[in-house]
């Protein structure tokens, strides 16, 4: 008896497993799309990773960066040494945009509103220990009251904590555990509001603890050609989470995995619909490197063809 009830374990477990979507190609990939929803809501973004193991959090509260305990210097000086970028940004999520633009790890997530973007990014080569590696196409199903626009108060909040010290940081770590009343109480909260009232004078002291500790979907300013060119959008957080099963449950998410073998194959069609590194990052840089990419990668083939035939 024992032995069929391990055996019935094991076919569900593998029932379960299957369950897994696993992209074949870009036009199957599209069908799945047309049918990818949760409780009748469809995905609100997406975002592609190409290694499927990947938790989904921002760079700065990676352990492996190790930037979180000067994320404030971090932003400081980037704005010190090259002020004139951030002249025009209006508030502190402007800036963590452009931030996240040239590379500096922020607490930004870069997600896109095109399945088919994230589909590129996920069908990136990657290899742990020598062996390539499956990506996955991740879709987010936030409820309406998780999304907003780059000038809201709640994104205000967010992104300045940014502006914080680490010793301020932990002290916002034991003030989360506070009432409302009593958050807005504590000295950090009023340091918080500082920075918050630089940019909206009028903001009122009534920040919800709750609402600075999950993860919110930013619909920005489509001021740069590369948010554009992405149909480019962001997740912001607020509290870094220390426990690893914490990271991806608030989220929402559904995963679709790219497999390995099928990663050059889905960028060669997503290149035949224009979606390749010269489009989605139109600097004049990325577009060199894709155009040499593309003839001296047919150079090889072309020498490959004539060598076999001699």
């Amino acid at each position: 008896m024992p032995e069929q009830l391990a055996h019935a374990g094991q076919s569900v477990a593998v029932k379960i497993k299957s369950l897994v979507y696993r992209v074949q190609s870009v036009s199957d990939f599209v069908e799945h799309i047309m049918h990818w929803t949760r409780k009748g809501q469809r995905p609100v973004a997406f975002r592609g990773e190409r290694f499927k193991s990947w938790q989904t959090q921002p760079k700065v509260f990676r352990p492996e960066v190790g930037l979180y305990n000067h994320e404030k210097k971090a932003v400081r000086d980037l704005i010190s040494i090259h002020p004139q970028e951030f002249y025009n940004d209006e508030t502190m999520f402007d800036r963590l945009v452009r931030m996240q633009h040239f590379g500096l790890p922020t607490r930004l997530l870069d997600v896109t509103t095109n399945p088919l973007v994230a589909l590129y990014f996920a069908s990136e080569k990657h290899q742990e220990d020598s062996v390539a590696q499956d990506g996955k196409v991740q879709a987010l199903f936030l409820p309406e009251e998780r999304q907003r626009y780059f000038d809201s108060d709640r994104v205000s909040c967010m992104a300045n904590l940014a502006n914080l010290t680490v010793e301020e940081k932990k002290e916002m770590a034991e003030a989360y555990k506070l009432d409302k009343d009593e958050f807005n109480q504590a000295r950090v909260v009023k340091r918080l509001l500082w920075f918050v009232r630089l940019e909206k004078p009028h903001f009122e002291p009534k920040i919800d603890p709750k609402q600075l500790r999950q993860p919110v979907f930013v619909k920005p300013k489509m001021s740069n050609r590369r948010i554009i060119a992405q149909s480019g959008a962001f997740l912001i957080y607020g509290a870094r989470r220390l426990r690893t099963r914490e990271i991806d449950t608030d989220l929402g998410l559904s995963s679709a995995i790219v497999p390995a073998d099928k990663k050059a194959e889905i960028r060669d069609q997503l290149e035949r619909l224009g979606i390749h590194a010269s489009s989605l990052f139109p600097e004049i840089d990325k577009a060199a490197g894709f155009i040499v990419k593309r003839y001296t990668d047919g150079s090889s083939q072309n020498a490959l063809r004539k060598k076999s035939f001699q």
